[in-house]
């Protein structure tokens, strides 16, 4: 059985899940902790849908999809902790931690990384071999020399809120403005003709674009939100589809969403999310993107299975 950890607000497994036998996958939604029952010990695992009268052990578990374990709906933290926010603390941390046991064992699908992960930093290292990349800085304390002239955007590394109802959104800043006292991670402004986000999935790809001129501000993620407009697909060279493949080899991911801004024909790096949300792009299975993700979990677990067979 595959074990899907997400949350309930997550649209791409609504979809990817309609793939395979209900009775195959154990979806388990983060957010929403009184509708399952789960207890780790010595010996195993069990978790269990209350509703659905459905249970997932060490014995039955063949693969783990890391999807979005996460909390949509924010809380404002007061100043010596709440208890809602260690209750949201403990359960991520058990979960995150069993995604790196399945990860030790070798049973997670898609979603890992034989080098240990990239986050923003080494991820815009490892991209000057193969895109164009703009200046960046993540500073505090000082303001870089860089930074005092040309046009920069002022990005997030996480998806904390910072208050309630509020997210830190990818917007034009002058750095000079910026309080110091904080941590900042700015890139040179990108001028480009569209934006562009390209699906890898164990060496296939699926790209699209859109105008740049068509999204709210500097974040596309605005757009995303409530019902997105579509994104046509897009041809990648042969030189783009090489350099794609260079960086998931050396990073050691074997699945993730690219995003891009194309300028005067080129690619200009933006980042790889590992995990992102990728169902958007083909909701009703047109161009069998989600019919090629999930194939590519169908053929991992069955090797997994192949395998617990065999030891």
């Amino acid at each position: 059985m595959i074990f899907i950890p997400t949350c309930s607000r997550d649209t791409t497994t609504d979809i990817v899940a309609k793939e395979f036998d209900e009775n195959d996958i154990l979806r388990f939604n983060i957010d929403k902790p009184e509708d399952f029952a789960w207890d780790f010990h010595r010996d195993g695992f069990r978790i269990a849908d209350k509703a659905l009268r459905r249970e997932i052990t060490e014995k039955s578990l063949t693969s783990l999809y890391l999807r979005k374990p996460m909390y949509f709906d924010a809380i404002d933290i007061p100043k010596y902790g709440s208890t809602e926010n260690w209750v949201r603390e403990e359960t991520t941390e058990l979960f995150m931690d069993f995604f790196r046991e399945c990860q030790h064992r070798g049973l997670v699908a898609l979603v890992c990384c034989k080098s240990g992960g990239y986050g923003k930093l080494r991820q815009l290292l490892a991209a000057q071999k193969y895109f164009h990349v703009a200046p960046w800085h993540f500073f505090h304390g000082e303001l870089p020399g860089e930074s005092k002239s040309g046009r920069w955007v002022v990005k997030s590394m996480t998806q904390t809120p910072i208050g309630k109802g509020k997210v830190f959104f990818t917007r034009e800043a002058d750095p000079a403005t910026l309080d110091l006292s904080y941590p900042w991670f700015v890139q040179e402004r990108i001028d480009g003709e569209e934006e562009v986000t390209v699906v890898y999935v164990d060496g296939a790809t699926y790209a699209a674009s859109a105008p740049r001129d068509s999204f709210n501000g500097e974040d596309s993620r605005k757009s995303l939100m409530g019902k997105p407009a579509p994104w046509p697909r897009c041809a990648l060279s042969p030189d783009e589809e090489r350099a794609i493949k260079g960086f998931m080899d050396e990073t050691g991911y074997r699945f993730g969403r690219f995003d891009f801004i194309r300028k005067g024909g080129e690619l200009w790096f933006l980042e790889l999310n590992p995990n992102g949300q990728w169902a958007w792009l083909d909701e009703n299975n047109e161009h069998d993107l989600v019919s090629m993700v999930a194939n590519a979990i169908k053929r991992e677990d069955a090797a997994h299975r192949a395998h617990l067979l065999r030891h």
